[in-house]
């Protein structure tokens, strides 16, 4: 299949996933599977870089009329742009947070190509096993320790991940981890490990969608509103907001390698400081404040390329998203690392896109902006659980073309009880943790053979 198809496909799903509530990068990705399976390296990151890039301009439709964070870092857009939807400029709020994710974009480009060559000289110099454990130890450790409302809860979570990655042959030969209760003998196809696609479903889409289903429960369906969308109108007022949006995005850069929150923290601390300079300069708007939200949606788009580099760079993730990601490149065999993707040329086939795919990304999100309001009319929960549905048949079909479908639809039921509780914890750490841990006890087996013997 051709690059551009993917990135057209990517381009197309990734709106779609902003738009529907709860879906997000991560479970369009996972549905993604049957399409990626036998793509290239460079068809793979493509098509993952053109859903991010495209979702971040339909999720904030979605924050801005729904008043729903599909993820934390929708929350200012959920606060400003909800409020100026609620007094008939929705549109305009979705316009102006369109112009701003495009001047983040690139100045997101402009960032990575400056630290790129420091970059990759520090790499080539000092980076080793050692280093890649305390760099898997301080990301896993921070995804622990900042996700969340409890630490504990979140390394009880962790640990499950863990475990549950363990199950099968592991990279010590002659190896394999499996509880006693399992007669591995029985079922000989624990051996290989527990497969990817079910696990997924049952403990990360299932609880997702419970957390989202209860979010519609006093959501307002009805609801009219008049406003305009003139394309000069709305682009004089983001100029005279160009430098909230030019701080957005400084924040965005710096703030994006923090694993998994980045974008979270980049986005809320650019609207918390914008309010507070509205406020104090008498400029901020109670019933919604363009300069608050134009700041927070550069910073979330500003994130996008800039948190890809630790998995472009040394294939490690610091995002569900991205897990998953490295999830169907290793299924596939591939090495990802700076030689396969930055000197091979690869890295900059993948920005030129980027760029393409934030341009058009905004050109068809302009014209489909006057439609909000049909949103509004779409029963969410009948969708989200027609999304489940659709997932939970992809897993039976996957496995039947293996001849392995009772095999993968008995670990995804058997795992729903589990997936049902993480409802009330973070699904994200468990998948991370179950997708990283062969690389990581790889590097903790070979540091102690290394210094131990």
């Amino acid at each position: 299949m051709d690059d551009a198809l993917f990135v057209v496909l990517g381009t197309l799903l990734g709106f779609i996933s902003g738009i529907i509530p709860g879906v997000g990068n991560t479970i369009m990705i996972l549905g993604s599977y049957p399409l990626l399976k036998d793509a290239s390296l460079l068809q793979m990151l493509l098509y993952y870089v053109a859903i991010i890039s495209s979702s971040q301009f339909s999720g904030s439709v979605v924050a801005t009329v729904f008043g729903i964070p599909g993820e934390s870092s929708s929350l200012p857009a959920v606060i400003e742009g909800n409020r100026m939807f609620r007094r008939g400029a929705g549109n305009f709020a979705i316009s102006n947070a369109a112009l701003g994710s495009v001047l983040g974009a690139f100045i997101a480009v402009v960032a990575v190509y400056s630290v790129m060559p420091w970059a990759i000289e520090l790499i080539k110099r000092f980076y080793n096993n050692n280093i890649q454990l305390v760099i898997l130890l301080l990301a896993t450790t921070s995804i622990c320790v900042l996700m969340g409302k409890s630490i504990v809860q979140n390394i009880f979570v962790f640990v499950i991940g863990i475990l549950l990655g363990m199950v099968g042959t592991n990279f010590v030969p002659n190896y394999v981890f499996l509880p006693q209760i399992i007669p591995y003998e029985t079922f000989p196809l624990l051996l290989t490990d527990l497969p990817l696609f079910p696990i997924i479903v049952s403990l990360y889409v299932f609880p997702v969608l419970l957390q989202t289903n209860a979010m519609f429960s006093g959501f307002y369906s009805k609801q009219k509103y008049v406003d305009n969308n003139q394309f000069v109108e709305h682009l004089k007022e983001f100029t005279k907001n160009i430098s909230s949006s030019l701080r957005g995005s400084v924040f965005g850069c710096f703030i994006g390698l923090i694993p998994h929150i980045g974008a979270s923290v980049a986005s809320n601390l650019s609207y918390a400081i914008e309010r507070k300079f509205g406020v104090k300069h008498k400029q901020y708007n109670s019933k919604g404040d363009i300069k608050t939200l134009v700041a927070a949606e550069t910073a979330n788009n500003s994130t996008g390329l800039v948190s890809l580099l630790p998995l472009i760079l040394i294939g490690i993730p610091i995002s569900a998203s991205e897990a998953m990601l490295l999830g169907y490149i290793d299924i596939n065999n591939y090495d990802i690392n700076y030689e396969t993707t930055v000197e091979s040329g690869m890295f900059n086939t993948i920005v030129i896109w980027f760029v393409i795919i934030n341009a058009a990304s905004f050109l068809l999100a302009w014209p489909l902006v006057r439609y909000v309001n049909i949103l509004t009319k779409i029963n969410m929960k009948h969708m989200l659980w027609a999304t489940g549905l659709g997932l939970v048949a992809l897993t039976y079909y996957l496995g039947a073309k293996n001849f392995e479908e009772v095999y993968h639809m008995t670990v995804m039921v058997c795992l729903l009880p589990l997936g049902y509780w993480l409802r009330k914890a973070e699904p994200m750490i468990l998948m991370i943790a179950f997708i990283l841990q062969d690389k990581l006890f790889a590097s903790i087996h070979m540091f102690y053979s290394i210094h131990f013997g």
